[in-house]
């Protein structure tokens, strides 16, 4: 299987114009190139966790970083090698998570596009909204307008998993008044358990906690996997803006350059002329929105965070950021997942819309931004009232639908 997979590098390497001089001839054993060759290599030829399982490691691996003695350097350089990936974080074969999910792998197959992309989302009776008491987000049918904007742009490869019977049954009713020719909404009832360690925590966090275990199934099957939150709009189809030189893209809290990274510095004067010093300071990135490729490392950071949901209560954005951006250090060895965040102008949370950078789109007569591909309403209580005046502004023309929403939570701010 080793040579292989080396046999299967080789060839897409040689594709792409890289030079690879590796002797097949040996025994996968200490020495041989399928130890001493750790670092995925994407498409294209880059150094980037790709699924091909050279970032496996084995028998008589170097020390981190190490060279190695084969060869593998486009332009005469050679590529970086880095540490191979714990196995406790390795994918499985698919062949055996297929048998263990024979169903959800069908309905994978049946529903992801041609390049083996899947949306995935989760809705529970509090999307709905029917009982007020229950969505504090003052109240709308927050599922209903996430169906009708998968059906308005067009996202026919997604999936919805339903957490309870109201979600099931409103699904079906809904399926049977729209008729057989109408937009299909694609859902099933997950056979997954929330883990007990969240049985306590906020909703949210439950059902976080099961997006993470179905994430980490669709990615050993193969799929790579938009995970998506429903307090969005997507006013044009997501998988036409991506970049996919990743192995995470994923939206970002920020709303200004500080989403990218920004340079910060210190200046401690007891110190004198030593006394400065560099930082850099991101946003998290946030996980409502976010392009996973099924490789290796992006499996990697996922299997972290959700063994952390499963062992202790959590919030799944803070425990999935920490994973991903934590660096190597001491004994800790990160996953060297690569990360690109999304234009923040094209996939906009709320604070950017509606304050940060409000000039450049309110009010909407006068707009200068670009149409969003997605607008998400993580920072706004008033959730579904903000959804409905991006769907009438962007899909019905209602210039100054969202004119009247004030910057903050509270009336009058800017």
């Amino acid at each position: 299987m080793l040579q292989r997979r080396i046999h299967d590098w080789r060839r897409r390497a040689m594709a792409a114009d890289v030079h690879v001089d590796l002797d097949l001839g040996k025994e996968a054993g200490a020495g041989s190139a399928g130890s001493r060759f750790r670092g995925d290599l994407g498409e294209g030829g880059a150094a980037a966790g790709s699924s091909s399982g050279l970032a496996l490691g084995g028998a008589g691996a170097t020390s981190a970083g190490g060279a190695g003695s084969g060869t593998c350097d486009p332009n005469g350089h050679p590529v970086t090698t880095v540490a191979p990936i714990d196995a406790r974080y390795l994918m499985r074969p698919a062949a055996e998570v297929e048998k263990e999910n024979p169903e959800f792998a069908a309905l994978l197959k049946k529903h992801s596009n041609d390049k083996q992309e899947i949306m995935l989302g989760l809705a529970n009776a509090v999307m709905i909204c029917q009982n007020a008491t229950v969505c504090w987000w003052n109240g709308g049918n927050i599922l209903e307008s996430f169906l009708e904007i998968l059906e308005r742009s067009n996202i026919s490869n997604h999936l919805i998993g339903v957490t309870d019977e109201e979600t099931g049954g409103y699904l079906a009713k809904r399926a049977e008044k729209k008729g057989p020719g109408a937009f299909a909404i694609n859902w099933f009832k997950p056979n997954v358990k929330i883990p007990e360690s969240q049985a306590n925590t906020r909703e949210a966090n439950r059902v976080s906690s099961l997006k993470f275990s179905l994430l980490q199934t669709s990615l050993q099957l193969g799929y790579h996997t938009m995970i998506t939150d429903m307090d969005l709009v997507y006013l044009s189809n997501p998988f036409d803006a991506l970049k996919r030189d990743a192995d995470i893209e994923s939206s970002s809290d920020g709303f200004d350059a500080m989403a990218y990274g920004t340079m910060g510095s210190i200046a401690d004067a007891t110190m004198g002329w030593g006394g400065g010093g560099l930082y850099m300071q991101t946003f998290t990135i946030n996980v409502g929105c976010a392009f996973i490729r099924a490789t290796h490392r992006a499996f990697a950071v996922v299997k972290r965070a959700a063994d952390e949901l499963a062992a202790q209560p959590g919030w799944d954005q803070q425990v999935f950021n920490t994973h991903l951006l934590t660096q190597s250090h001491g004994s800790y060895s990160s996953p060297y997942a690569t990360l690109r965040v999304m234009d923040i102008d094209k996939f906009v949370n709320s604070k950017r819309f509606f304050r940060s950078a409000r000039a450049a789109y309110i009010p909407g007569a006068d707009s200068t931004a670009p149409v969003p591909v997605m607008v998400h309403f993580n920072y706004h209580p008033d959730k579904h009232a903000r959804m409905v005046c991006i769907m009438d502004r962007y899909f019905h023309g209602k210039l100054d639908a969202c004119d009247k929403f004030p910057g903050g939570s509270e009336p009058g701010t800017r």
